[in-house]
């Protein structure tokens, strides 16, 4: 019976969420304020529960740290645009060689010679004019030979080592719009990121309140069914003590006995399925020896709120809608990625050597600059990879139009059942009230020779069902909850909800 009506829970409460919704659960650390006794059960309210869920869960951890890497990269985006400056150092080796035509040098210094020699030789001091004009005419006529005797073609050859440090500077002056698609793809990353991070502690809330209330589910339907049992035991001795006085035929005695043997298999499975939960609950808080949960299932009698609230606030803040509204921005920014491929790129630069005494001939001590680039062929296809970029930003486009649906849909379907489990929630007192009613009757009735030991127990049944009815009705109104608060991405949780005048607890 049990078994029943949690699945029930389980399965209507969550049917609207993602197939994982209840798959992700958290890994938290004992708070040191909480630590008890080895080997005992820890005690803690919900809110206890959940700020120790929060306080070490290992999937919010890691949805952390992708928060920090998704930021760290969005700050590295931000700098793009700045300048790039680099120090290189090189300790060369080098050997260079000059060819050098004096050929002409020496036509050109053989006539200015030729030509200026008179002129020094007249103005000798003591020297007979005679003299002095054979002088030149001897030296003129062995000009050429002389000039003739060089040689027409040098060769220099250096071989020498240096150290050559210099300072580049780059700056990006037009991308093709490169830089702030990148810009715009690191945001979108931390959008994403964000977004993972606030689903991660949905999650965690989700199947918090799962594990938690699924315990005290648990431990009502066990209390119920041990119940029902030793009431079912009282009936037995009664019935037999009633046929050796010979008030009541055997056939009805076997009657109730074949009852109270169904109902100690029941107890045997309740006792079964509280064991399972508590072993969910003691993982999800992390605590080995086990917690007993001191808050009860809780109905409000008011509605949660109207439906169309938690409406708009998923189209703003649900988890999966970010998510794909951030994979349609990273889409985006791709294709602006593959549209500046197209395009030039223009850059100033600069470069100063720190060592200029000792740099080679052909190198400049310092320059500036303006330069572009553009690929005139590339090993990628650019225009067939800038309709992939286009055709994967329309695909995010229609993924984020589904979920925006999908969270809507999920948000109805989560607000109806919490409403219809309140409502049920609500209408169940007077039926427990009338099942209790019957049972006193009935019992009277059987002792008194009225009732069928039929009846008895079929009004014993009756009323452990709608007891256990009545707290699964709250399981599932509590699950459905958290399911809606998670759909919607809202600010609030379980815990405002307990706070609220109108709570009713269960039982």
């Amino acid at each position: 019976m049990a078994t029943a009506w949690i699945g029930r829970a389980v399965v209507v409460a969550l049917a609207g969420l993602a197939s994982n919704a209840l798959a992700a659960v958290a890994q938290v650390q004992l708070a040191p304020a909480e630590t008890t006794q080895t080997g005992a059960p820890i005690g803690l309210t919900y809110a206890a529960a959940q700020d120790r869920v929060r306080f070490g869960s290992s999937l919010g951890r890691a949805a952390g740290y992708g928060m920090q890497a998704a930021q760290a990269q969005a700050d590295v985006a931000a700098g793009l645009n700045r300048p790039t400056v680099s120090l290189d150092a090189q300790l060369i080796r080098y050997r260079k060689t000059f060819d050098l035509s004096l050929g002409d040098a020496l036509d050109r210094a053989q006539a200015e010679l030729g030509a200026a020699l008179p002129g020094l030789i007249a103005d000798l001091p003591g020297v007979p004019g005679d003299v002095l004009q054979g002088v030149g005419q001897r030296l003129e006529a062995a000009l050429p030979e002389i000039f003739a005797a060089l040689p027409q073609d040098v060769r220099l050859q250096v071989d020498d080592t240096t150290f050559r440090p210099t300072v580049t500077a780059l700056q990006p002056l037009y991308t093709g719009g490169a830089i702030p698609a990148l810009r715009r793809a690191a945001a979108a990353n931390v959008d994403l990121a964000q977004a993972r991070q606030q689903e991660a502690v949905s999650l965690e809330d989700v199947n918090l309140a799962r594990a938690y209330f699924g315990q005290v589910l648990a431990a009502e339907a066990l209390k119920i069914a041990h119940e029902t049992r030793d009431g079912f035991d009282l009936h037995l001795r009664n019935a037999r003590l009633l046929e050796a006085e010979g008030m009541l035929s055997h056939s009805q005695t076997l009657q109730i006995e074949v009852a109270r043997d169904a109902a100690q298999r029941q107890v045997n499975r309740a006792e079964l399925e509280h064991d399972n939960a508590v072993a969910s609950l003691a993982r999800v808080v992390d605590a080995d020896a086990g917690v007993v949960p001191t808050t009860p299932l809780f109905v409000n009698r008011d509605p949660v709120g109207p439906a169309g609230v938690f409406l708009d606030q998923a189209s703003q803040a649900n988890a999966r809608l970010a998510q794909a509204q951030a994979g349609r921005d990273l889409a985006e920014a791709g294709a602006d990625l593959a549209a500046s491929r197209m395009k030039p790129s223009v850059y100033a630069f600069g470069t100063y050597n720190l060592n200029p005494d000792d740099a080679l001939p052909t190198e400049p001590d310092w320059a500036v600059g303006i330069g572009a680039r553009y690929t005139l062929i590339s090993t990628v296809d650019r225009r067939r990879m800038l309709g992939a970029a286009r055709a994967q930003a329309s695909a995010a486009a229609e993924v984020e139009r589904q979920a925006r649906d999908d969270a809507r849909l999920l948000v109805t379907r989560a607000y109806n059942q919490a409403e219809l489990a309140r409502r049920q929630f609500l209408s169940m007192d007077s039926s427990l009230e009338a099942a209790s009613e019957n049972l006193r009757v009935q019992e009277i009735g059987f002792r008194e020779g009225e009732a069928t030991a039929s009846s008895v127990v079929d009004a014993r049944n009756l009323l452990g069902t709608a007891r256990l009815q009545r707290a699964a009705a709250a399981y599932e109104y509590d699950l459905s909850l958290a399911a809606l608060l998670a759909a919607a991405g809202s600010d609030l949780t379980l815990n405002d909800y307990l706070q609220r005048e109108d709570r009713i607890s269960a039982p």
